[in-house]
């Protein structure tokens, strides 16, 4: 007859296993992911993507919903490096990699051979985890040699009529002038404070830029329509809000482009006219 396996023995070979130190792969991240950041003067600074295109650092987005994806920045060099965040990225659905073997640091950074998926990319910044932070985030923090740093992607949708985004799918980084060709809604989502902004205000400017959806379809627009018919995505605070914002928005983004087309710096008194989002806020329905 053969003897049943006692459970203090199956614990002890589990406790034993897990005990075996497994050196980890050069050139990867050693510890789990860092919430609390900070900012060393001294450490050699790197644009985040710069930094992914020269294999300096790595990038993994998991969305959780449209307007929230968790961001791993990795420090996959043997010395700490300060990351210059840019004031605005997007996230885009990928399929799988193209070609066989693709190896760890081709899938910590994307990859060149990458094909773009079927559900909606995402528009938005870059902030710490929580507000327990050593440092005022200006989107510098440094990150130690092989080790990894947790931030929030706070965005909204860019690409209305395709899927939401789902963490069962793999999304990949990108600057936003890659995925988004209106200038005023560039300027908009560098400008957007997720503390202080209204997000679904923002997610209609967005719609109506990038997917070119009409203020009167946007307030047409409903959501959990299975209970009562529905409410309303947007109020008319919200899209009366968001009208001015892409007025203004417009204006602006033609001026910038004007001083870029003529080469002329900017002066701190331009910099100090620059457009501030309309602090709407409602409530969650």
């Amino acid at each position: 007859m053969v003897k049943r396996i006692q459970l203090p023995v199956v614990l002890g070979m589990v406790l034993l296993m897990c005990s075996t130190s497994v050196a980890p792969v050069n050139g990867t991240p050693k510890k789990g992911p860092m919430t609390i950041l900070s900012l060393k003067k001294d450490a050699p600074q790197v644009d985040l993507f710069e930094g992914i295109e020269d294999h300096q650092l790595g990038a993994r987005v998991y969305p959780m919903s449209a307007y929230s994806s968790s961001v791993l920045i990795s420090n996959l060099t043997k010395e700490p490096l300060t990351v210059k965040v840019p004031a605005a990225v997007s996230s885009v659905h990928i399929l799988a990699q193209v070609g066989p073997n693709p190896g760890l640091l081709q899938t910590l950074q994307g990859g060149s051979q990458t094909q773009v998926g079927d559900s909606q990319a995402v528009g938005g910044n870059l902030n710490p985890v929580g507000n327990n932070q050593n440092i005022d985030f200006n989107g510098l923090f440094t990150i130690p040699p092989e080790q990894t740093v947790k931030l929030k992607l706070s965005s909204v949708c860019l690409e209305h009529g395709k899927p939401c985004p789902s963490s069962l799918k793999t999304y990949e980084l990108r600057p936003i002038e890659s995925q988004v060709k209106d200038k005023a809604l560039v300027l908009v989502l560098q400008k957007f404070n997720p503390k202080r902004d209204d997000l679904e205000m923002v997610q209609a400017i967005a719609w109506h830029l990038s997917s070119h959806l009409g203020w009167q379809e946007l307030a047409s627009k409903k959501k959990h329509q299975i209970v009562g018919g529905g409410v309303p995505y947007f109020t008319p605070a919200q899209l009366i809000a968001a009208k001015k914002i892409v007025e203004v928005a417009r204006i602006e983004s033609h001026k910038l482009a004007a001083r870029e087309k003529n080469s002329f710096p900017e002066s701190k008194k331009d910099l100090d006219k620059s457009p501030v989002l309309s602090r709407v806020r409602q409530d969650r329905r």
